[in-house]
């Protein structure tokens, strides 16, 4: 089975409300980071201390709750959804509910602990007052977030990015009114932007509610959802989405351990690796949309046992996500002078730059195709395997290897050492969708 239309269409209309949740989420902190920089260096620096700890400290429970994307997938192609819906929805609203518990008592921690994260006088009562505000929104987004995650892996998507873009009016809108005072209202700065991520995730939680109200949601009644305290999809949440919790902490740390080694080398490497590095995501909107998109398929496939249908979404995902990536890679190849000078990169930086940029193409196109490897083992629920070929290819080859080569080329080596950690992640999921095929293959040929 080779490329197939209709499924590329199908992950076409999956992925783009998918990227379009990324853009909104992109946008707050955009929005946030202009506004604080309005005010003040100070508050721009303490906004943008604060949105890092809080991420650090949260993306595990996140990542984690997403492993009911492809639980849900799994149970639609199978036809088991409407029966399972009570159990799942209990199921996600308890594991949400217990990750929130442990998220605030972290970021209450955190908190306490600011004395010792930072001595400068000048921004940490900013970032512990944004901070005490800011902790809140994460019990409600984790909640929204639970029924979310269950519309997203029936295939709905289109709903839940409205859903983020109400999210992002709302932040937007109170940011306006109470953080630069408008309409009669008295500007609150920094808390202003603390309310209205607050109130932001407020609004997602209350229009998330009405997801319920789609049509793979009707069969689901009050009665049959309390009738019961059983939560049997709890272990399996947690055994499929551990290892993606681990995988994007381990993600996170890489990056963090990167910046560390980098700032060593002295402020313009830095620069330009802050620079490279926010570029290098920015450019992967869409690309974690067809990531989803085909564990959703895949998903649907694996739960109807259609194996064939499953082999043929590996190999479209590959084409459409490539696909997609040839016009930002061009977007990054001539426009690399262009974006130098939005981040006000020139001279010796500039050229430095220039370097990594032609780093940045390799790299989007090796993780691109990996991503869409790993969209294929996620959706088989094989978590496991996504988070070993992660962490091997970030640990054990890209950070030791670009040590390595830092010392003889300088900052790209770093960039060089994670294109080669990439190729190797690369093949190893690659290897492991081949595997699990090759071992499916009497059933693949029987269908045919």
């Amino acid at each position: 089975m080779h490329f197939s239309k209709p499924l590329a269409i199908d992950l076409i209309k999956l992925a783009a409300p998918l990227a379009f949740v990324n853009v909104c989420t992109i946008g707050m902190f955009a929005v946030a980071m202009m506004v604080a920089g309005s005010f003040s260096v100070q508050e721009l620096a303490a906004l943008g201390f604060t949105l890092t700890l809080i991420v650090t400290t949260v993306v595990f429970f996140f990542t984690l709750l997403s492993a009911i994307i492809p639980i849900t997938a799994n149970l639609k192609g199978a036809g088991n959804l409407s029966s399972e819906l009570p159990s799942l929805l209990r199921s996600a609203l308890v594991i949400a509910s217990v990750l929130s518990i442990i998220a605030v008592i972290a970021l209450t921690s955190l908190e306490a602990l600011l004395p010792l994260i930072t001595t400068s006088e000048e921004i940490s009562p900013l970032v512990k007052e944004f901070l005490s505000i800011a902790i809140w929104g994460v019990p409600l987004d984790l909640l929204a977030c639970a029924i979310i995650f269950i519309s997203n892996g029936a295939g709905r998507t289109f709903w839940p990015a409205a859903v983020s873009a109400g999210a992002f009016i709302a932040m937007v809108l109170v940011t306006w009114l109470i953080a630069l005072g408008n309409a009669g209202f008295v500007a609150m700065g920094s808390a202003g932007i603390a309310y209205s991520f607050l109130l932001a995730m407020l609004t997602k939680f209350v229009f998330s509610i009405l997801l319920l109200l789609q049509e793979d949601f009707r069969s689901l009644t009050f009665t049959e959802f309390t009738g019961s305290l059983d939560v049997p999809y709890l272990r399996r949440i947690f055994n499929i989405g551990f290892p993606i919790g681990l995988n994007e902490g381990s993600i996170q740390l890489f990056g963090a351990v990167l910046i560390i080694f980098i700032a060593s080398m002295g402020a313009e490497q830095l620069a330009v690796h802050n620079v490279a590095w926010n570029v290098f995501y920015l450019s992967h909107v869409f690309s974690f949309g067809f990531m989803t998109a085909t564990s959703i398929l895949v998903g649907q496939a694996l739960g109807a046992g259609d194996l064939v249908g499953l082999k043929s979404v590996r190999r479209t995902s590959h084409y459409v996500v490539l696909m997609t990536s040839f016009p930002m890679l061009l977007a990054l190849y001539f426009f690399r002078n262009e974006i130098a000078v939005a981040y006000s990169i020139d001279g010796d930086t500039k050229t430095l730059w220039l370097q990594i940029c032609f780093c940045i193409l390799f790299l989007k196109v090796l993780d691109d195709i990996a991503l869409a490897g790993q969209g294929f083992l996620l959706g088989l629920e094989r978590t496991r395997v996504v988070f070993s070929g992660r962490f091997i290819g970030l640990w054990v080859v890209a950070m030791p290897t670009g040590y390595a080569l830092s010392v003889y080329h300088s900052l790209s080596g770093y960039w060089i050492g994670w294109i080669m950690g990439t190729a190797l992640t690369l093949i190893w999921f690659a290897q492991a969708g081949s595997i699990y095929v090759k071992h499916q293959k009497p059933k693949l040929v029987g269908k045919e």
